[in-house]
């Protein structure tokens, strides 16, 4: 288990944490490093909640949001879903900001990719994908296909070790190392290696 570039790292009285939905520590087992889950450290402060967090209440002021299947609660730039936790007790959970379906620009910086020919953008930690409609020129939400295939890996991209084999991952999206008839490597877009959305702490 290897934790992402992507973790926030806290270190409390020469203890380090990582935050990476919930919190993990580092252990030392058997002469091999690993990671437990643990509890927030005492005293840590953060300037926002993080993702899956729960609260008993919210704002009386939040605006809801219907998105079919669940509705966002959002109170400034906080969104919450409502729940039950193992108490059956009713709790509203931080949920990441939705992404933006469409957006006009690009920001200076921003890390980027090309498969199969078409460029993908990094913003905000969704990826996306620049169109043209009568004239207009602007970036709609989107991931490349399982099966795309590109000559090099996004700037951030973190590696996974999994039953012996190597992946890598980017924002949601996970790579494998393959060859081509005259064994020069190129990287393809796969299924989540584990079948969920995410195998990376």
């Amino acid at each position: 288990m290897a934790i992402a570039n992507s973790s926030t790292t806290v270190v409390v009285y020469g203890t380090t944490y990582y935050y990476y939905n919930p919190w993990y520590r580092p252990v030392l087992y058997d002469g091999e490093e690993g990671y437990v889950l643990s509890s927030a450290p005492v005293g840590h402060e953060a300037d926002e909640l993080p993702d899956g967090a729960e609260v008993s209440a919210i704002p009386e002021d939040v605006i809801a949001h219907d998105e079919g299947e669940v509705v966002l609660y959002q109170f400034d730039e906080i969104y919450f879903t409502k729940d039950t936790n193992d108490a059956g007790e009713e709790v509203y959970r931080v949920e990441a900001q939705p992404p933006e379906e469409e957006i006009d620009a690009i920001p200076d910086g921003a890390v980027s990719f090309v498969a199969d020919g078409e460029t993908f953008y990094s913003v905000n930690y969704n990826l996306y994908v620049e169109y043209e409609e009568n004239g207009k020129t602007g970036f709609v939400n989107g991931e490349p296909e399982v099966g795309a295939q590109l000559d090099q890996l996004p700037e951030g991209t973190t590696t996974i070790e999994e039953d012996g084999f190597t992946f890598y991952q980017f924002d949601m999206v996970f790579f494998e190392e393959v060859e081509d008839e005259n064994g020069q490597p190129f990287y393809e877009v796969i299924d989540s290696p584990d079948g969920s959305e995410t195998v990376e702490l």
